[in-house]
């Protein structure tokens, strides 16, 4: 794991870059401070109008269901719904693949020429999503991602090239609603980047559940407790308790090494972020502030996206494996010259 402490990342230089046409790629000194700190300042993509127009039309298609089209199955859509428990974070996933304007959203030059600058001249949505954080919402806890495996036995994401952990996914996060820290903004850690051991215990903690578990300083209570969310808890409840344990064993200096970054943000602006930064988010303490925001999971063509096999999905009746969904990506910049994915014609 020492191996683990330090990992560099390596982005394009400014003359590797094909630029084309456009005024938002990335010049020396943005790459240098995305290279220390694994993220680019927030910038402005949309107008607030324009911001609040694409959070109706979702909210809307919310209502309607999202006219039948559900990437977990029709077994899981239903047990949730049954339970009054169907959150636009499921209902809404892949669902931009059905929503141009969410696709053309992530084609705006100012965010696929920033990501293009740092992932090359072939960038991918392989996944979206709709965030939606109600008052009382709790907070999200500190987690990091490179490869995406989850709940299932296999990574979603396996790099071709060697490829920095840092550079297999970025977050293209952006606000539709004002996100503070009174609503629940984001926070980062600057930097994080560069130490996966949270990623990797929650791997091993998966793989190995009881050595893992028995590494722990924990009371019986406490490891029968935290044995169940292993076993049956959601994929937020693992991430919590991952990152629970995970200070247990490498000590509160992990995080003393990083200064805690507060992302608030106007609706219509766009954060690009590594997903191997530890990043988390505040709870909604607000009596009437939502926050809404949208977000495309992006990565190289030359990174395989691999959307198959067998996952768990923490139902409100228990666990239902359900098969991953073949899904298409998007092209966000440039073309697909590798034929590794699905890429949605249009």
């Amino acid at each position: 794991m020492e191996k683990l402490k330090q990992l560099p990342i390596r982005v394009p230089s400014e003359k590797s870059i094909s630029t084309g046409e456009g005024g938002c790629f990335l010049k020396k000194e943005s790459l240098e401070f995305f290279k220390k700190n694994g993220y680019l300042p927030p910038f402005k993509v949309l107008t607030a109008e324009e911001a609040e127009n694409l959070k109706d039309m979702v909210l809307k298609e919310y209502d309607d269901g999202f006219h039948g089209v559900s990437f977990y199955g029709d077994k899981i859509r239903e047990i949730e719904i049954r339970h009054g428990k169907w959150p636009i974070e499921d209902a809404g996933t892949y669902q931009a693949l059905r929503l141009k304007p969410f696709r053309d959203l992530l084609r705006k030059p100012q965010i696929a020429q920033r990501l293009a600058s740092l992932l090359g001249d072939e960038v991918i949505c392989w996944r979206s999503q709709f965030f939606y954080k109600k008052p009382g919402t709790e907070a999200t806890v500190w987690h990091q991602n490179a490869t995406f495996r989850e709940t299932g036995k296999d990574a979603k994401l396996e790099p071709t090239k060697d490829t920095s952990p840092a550079l297999i996914q970025l977050n293209a996060w952006v606000a539709l609603t004002d996100s503070t820290k009174e609503n629940g903004c984001l926070r980062l850690l600057p930097g994080s980047f560069t130490d996966a051991r949270v990623h990797y215990l929650y791997d091993f903690a998966q793989n190995h559940r009881g050595i893992y578990f028995s590494m722990l300083p924990l009371s019986l209570s406490d490891f029968y407790k935290y044995k169940k969310i292993g076993l049956y808890g959601s994929i937020v409840g693992k991430s919590a308790l991952i990152f629970l344990t995970a200070i247990k064993l490498l000590g509160e200096e992990f995080l003393d090494r990083f200064e805690v970054l507060d992302l608030e943000m106007k609706a219509g602006e766009c954060l690009i972020f590594s997903a191997l930064n530890m990043h988390a988010s505040y709870p909604n303490t607000s009596n009437n502030s939502f926050r809404f925001s949208f977000l495309g999971r992006c990565t190289s063509s030359d990174v395989r996206v691999v959307p198959s096999g067998w996952d768990i999905f923490a139902s409100t009746e228990g666990p239902v494996e359900f098969e991953l969904p073949e899904v298409h990506t998007f092209m966000v910049y440039g073309s697909d010259s590798y034929g590794y994915n699905k890429v949605l014609a249009e």
